[in-house]
């Protein structure tokens, strides 16, 4: 592939970080042909830094759209909100990321996404309590230390239950991070507003909470309201008050990148053209020299905890204990008696639970890259297998696609490129064991399969869990 005209990483003028502006998109299989054929219409993509973790073509796939758009690496896993700390090795991972796709910034949520040794399999927010600020600048220091010095850019999230007891509110709580960490914000509108419509107050009050003077990136995503309850779904149309929200926050903004995620339902290519276009506009006509919020005042410096000093790195002894009863409360194979929830709200537990359910089906089909020409059967029998099975404690998207693939080889449409993507993932990882997890293979593996047709497929990979998978294809 050769490199690119120089035209394709500028466009919009105005703020930009580590050097992208304009819009983007999230890079998906199902967008590459439709994307490659009209490069121009973005400025930049971003990749889900995990899905690069867990498949190697995706990994190479990032590689080579970089030599055409900066990627920015966005990280869903690294958990920056748990009190016992985030797992190092997947900080240098990241790292690792950033560095061979010689990434511009990075991102990562303020949120937890595992909790007294559980992997909860879905981001979720933190009280908005300065105890909670003081982890996540903790884990951000020690994150930093893995990554390139690049930018890192943390995004709010959006909650589907609430902790009890918020000291701050909001947009407090993301003036107190970004001034502890230093760190500026990917602010998410589609979070932003579906927050406002489930707490019941004015979308723009909200956005208007927030340090917006610190906002150096933007997600803009539709969603869709189900049982009174507004789901950020990443799967639906960006609906005309997000557009409308955008407009008012980059009225006090100034243009910043924009960046469009769409992870299902795929419309047709034009559809998120005109999206992509609707938020360049906005962005050409933004103020380039807002001065609506400049004036306001950087978040305070927090004072020291009473049980140790500023940057210690003893974790919330109190918030971990809440986090792993979130996380026992969200993955527990039956759903919890109304008594066990407490203090959280029962229905938002189950709320909470049922989103969960939906979401493995999400992480777990892009490990599949054979069966995705085949989404709709394969999303109707993900979901089946995914309710007929637990959560796993590990490496849970592995687990279930692993166990995905091997439904689908009962079906003779599905079974050749089922075959090839269950071997693939088994190169790489061993299991699932009797409590359902997998881990990662050290060991070398070599194995043959015959597929339906006669053909034969050799899959080998060498020794360490990074060693490259290579899958030969023979008649015989």
């Amino acid at each position: 592939m050769s490199d690119p005209a120089p035209s394709l990483r500028v466009s919009v003028p105005g703020a930009s970080v580590g050097g992208v502006v304009g819009v983007g998109v999230g890079f998906r299989p199902e967008l590459a042909a439709d994307l490659l054929a009209a490069p121009r219409t973005v400025d930049f993509v971003e990749v889900v830094a995990e899905t690069c973790f867990a498949s190697p073509a995706a990994r190479r796939e990032a590689a080579a759209i970089a030599r055409i758009w900066p990627v920015v690496p966005h990280g869903v896993k690294l958990s920056l909100g748990s009190a016992a700390g985030i797992d190092l090795d997947r900080a240098r991972r990241l790292g690792a990321l950033c560095r061979e796709l010689a990434a511009p910034v990075v991102s990562e949520h303020v949120a937890f996404v595992r909790g007294g040794g559980r992997e909860i399999g879905h981001l979720t927010a933190l009280p908005y309590t300065l105890e909670a600020v003081r982890v996540v600048a903790r884990n951000v220091a020690a994150a930093r230390r893995a990554l390139p010095d690049i930018p890192l850019l943390l995004e709010n999230a959006a909650w589907t239950l609430r902790f009890p007891g918020d000291a701050l509110d909001e947009g407090t709580f993301y003036a107190e991070i970004a001034a502890l960490t230093g760190c500026d914000l990917l602010l998410d509108i589609g979070n932003v507003y579906a927050n406002a419509v489930n707490a019941g107050v004015d979308p723009g009050a909200l956005a208007r909470s927030y340090p917006l003077e610190r906002v150096a990136m933007i997600h803009l995503a539709g969603g869709v309201r189900e049982h009174g309850f507004y789901f950020d779904t990443h799967a639906h149309p960006v609906p005309e008050p997000v557009f409308a929200l955008l407009a008012a926050v980059l009225s006090r903004t100034g243009p910043v990148p924009i960046l469009l995620e769409r992870d299902a339902a795929f419309p047709p290519f034009a559809a998120l053209a005109a999206e992509l276009a609707a938020a360049r506009a906005l962005a050409e006509a933004a103020p380039r020299d807002p001065t609506s919020d400049a004036a306001r005042p950087a978040a305070r410096a927090l004072p020291p905890r009473s049980s140790g000093p500023p940057g210690s790195s003893e974790p919330s002894a109190a918030l971990a204990l809440a986090q792993a009863h979130v996380a026992e409360l969200l993955t527990a194979p039956r759903d919890p008696a109304p008594d066990a929830a407490r203090p959280f709200d029962p229905g938002e537990i189950a709320r909470s639970r049922a989103i969960l359910q939906r979401k493995r089906v999400d992480d777990a089909l892009p490990l599949l890259p054979r069966l995705a020409p085949h989404r709709g059967v394969v999303e109707r029998l993900a979901a089946r297998c995914v309710d007929a099975s637990p959560r796993a404690p590990r490496l849970t998207a592995v687990a279930d696609a692993i166990r995905i693939a091997g439904a689908a080889q009962a079906d003779a449409r599905l079974a050749p490129d089922a075959i090839v993507d269950r071997l693939l993932l088994r190169a790489r990882f061993v299991g699932p064991a009797a409590d359902g997890s997998v881990r990662p293979r050290l060991l070398p593996f070599v194995r043959r399969e015959r597929l339906p047709g006669g053909r034969v497929i050799w899959v080998v990979k060498g020794m360490g869990s990074s060693a490259e998978v290579r899958l030969v294809e023979t008649r015989r």
